[in-house]
């Protein structure tokens, strides 16, 4: 008996040495990343990128709309207080804004002689002028809904591909070891946890810049409509 079974370890496969690796005190994102399979650092560093090019975004939508908001104020303060189309003009220039930008394209179109006799032509002139700043106020903020939206998967798709490397080596250790697969599955759900640190503070910034952008938006279709009878009377009486 002993004999067989001295014959079976004689022949029998040497098995796959297990692969491990001891956190230690590097037990940080940065170590995790570099010690990752090559499919979860693609998917983290496109996390990263998300990442960066929303909170980019973000800074200067902030910054944007801030600035048009009290600009834009500022403005239809200055138009309802002057008396007549003419006064506001030889006021010289005003800061950029959406409904500055309205109100000299309206006094461009007034001009040409092409449309000062007709007021169909300076609606349209507004009308598109209008059109064009609602685009710009919109720029790039569909991004943050593609990185809300897409990042989780990006992350949990990381910790799928990183919990099977996980088990592919357990299984091929043939050792159950946490010291074995524990810093495999810490790799797999940074993917995860990356993945939603992009993803929420674009869903946060998307809601709230959309609610901003309705608001404005409001703002210069209202004050479009009020320039175009304003020209109207004063000028096609």
């Amino acid at each position: 008996m002993m004999s067989i079974i001295a014959l079976f370890e004689a022949v029998a496969l040497p098995q796959t040495p297990v692969e491990t690796f001891d956190l230690g005190g590097n037990h940080n994102i940065l170590y995790l990343f570099w010690q990752a399979d090559i499919v979860v650092k693609f998917a983290l560093l496109l996390l990263f990128i998300f990442s960066i090019i929303s909170w980019a975004i973000i800074i200067m939508k902030h910054r944007q709309l801030k600035s048009f908001k009290k600009r834009t104020h500022q403005f239809l303060y200055s138009f309802w207080q002057s008396k007549n189309i003419e006064t506001l003009v030889s006021k010289g220039a005003f800061r950029k804004s959406p409904v500055f930008t309205i109100f000299k394209s309206g006094v461009t179109s007034l001009k040409d002689p092409e449309n000062s006799k007709n007021i169909a032509f300076v609606r349209r002139d507004i009308a598109r002028t209008a059109e064009e700043e609602i685009e710009q106020l919109e720029y790039y903020v569909p991004f943050l809904a593609t990185t809300a939206s897409a990042a989780p998967f990006i992350g949990l798709f990381g910790t799928v591909w990183g919990i099977l490397n996980a088990f592919w080596k357990l299984g091929r250790g043939g050792s159950s070891s946490i010291a074995v697969i524990g810093p495999h599955i810490a790799e797999a759900l940074i993917a995860t946890a990356i993945g939603l640190a992009a993803a929420i503070p674009a869903v946060i910034f998307y809601n709230f810049f959309v609610n901003k952008i309705r608001l404005l938006t409001r703002d210069i279709t209202q004050f479009s409509e009020d320039l175009s009878h304003r020209i109207e009377k004063e000028y096609f009486k």
